[in-house]
């Protein structure tokens, strides 16, 4: 069974939304972990996706030809190089020559505009319109080595995912944060990128731009959804999890779903 977490406390002035028509839609974040899987896990990853019936999927650790349902619209981040060491790895052997990319958004929507974040091998974000809204996601991972080489690259990343949550806000309010973030919120978890205080640094800058960590309730998580303080004023969320308890053979990894009522 899925874990599930009503998020209603974020902000607090739930009683003061309007009763408007209602969009339920639904987000998720997952790392593949490459697709490294036996074929009988492939198979059911795959199943456990489609299940969700989702608007958005974001996957971390992704390979080129990954795909549940060909309907989908695909926005990559830039493909890792595979004909070359890249930060400390082969990537064209270790994934026998797939293709890798580090971040993916699928989507039943087709993007009206890509936005540029700031390590385009990491990173991506895209705007889309859903019903009557224009909605941002940005998808990324912070720490891509897990707790390896945190000052030579998780630091990085951190400082870049601040730098693009703030020129991204900055000019889109409706604003959606997902990923791999090698980062529990809860205090006597110790599951953090300890060396660059991964933990404090996602809290402040959260805080200080008003984002909402929808997800940072889920014990032993790791991957997160945030919502920005429009989004969350003016629609309802739900939280649950698909793939627990080390089905990915990948712990603390797996499927995180946003249900929101979008007004």
């Amino acid at each position: 069974m899925g874990e599930t977490i009503s998020i209603l406390r974020c902000l607090g002035n739930w009683n003061t939304i309007v009763e408007k028509k209602k969009y339920k839609l639904k987000l998720a974040t997952i790392n593949i972990d490459w697709f490294k899987k036996s074929k009988e896990l492939k198979n059911k990853i795959l199943n456990e996706i489609r299940k969700q019936e989702l608007d958005f999927l974001i996957v971390n650790e992704n390979i080129e030809n990954f795909s549940f349902d060909k309907s989908y619209f695909v926005y990559n981040s830039k493909s890792i190089p595979t004909n070359k060491i890249f930060q400390h790895l082969d990537y064209g052997k270790y994934l026998n020559g797939f293709k890798p990319i580090r971040t993916s958004i699928y989507s039943k929507y087709e993007s009206i505009q890509e936005l540029k974040t700031l390590d385009s091998y990491t990173s991506v974000c895209h705007k889309f319109q859903v019903q009557e809204k224009i909605i941002c996601i940005y998808a990324t991972i912070i720490g891509t080595w897990g707790i390896k080489f945190q000052e030579e690259i998780a630091r990085n990343e951190l400082d870049n995912f601040k730098a693009d949550s703030q020129n991204l806000l900055s000019v889109n309010e409706n604003f959606f944060i997902c990923g791999d973030f090698n980062t529990s919120f809860i205090e006597n978890e110790k599951r953090q990128l300890a060396r660059i205080n991964s933990r404090a640094e996602i809290v402040e800058i959260t805080d200080r731009l008003k984002i909402c960590r929808a997800t940072e309730m889920i014990e032993h998580c790791i991957d997160h959804i945030f919502i920005s303080s429009n989004l969350n004023m003016i629609g309802s969320n739900e939280i649950t999890t698909f793939l627990d308890d080390d089905i990915l053979k990948d712990s603390p990894h797996k499927g995180i779903c946003l249900k929101f009522n979008l007004q």
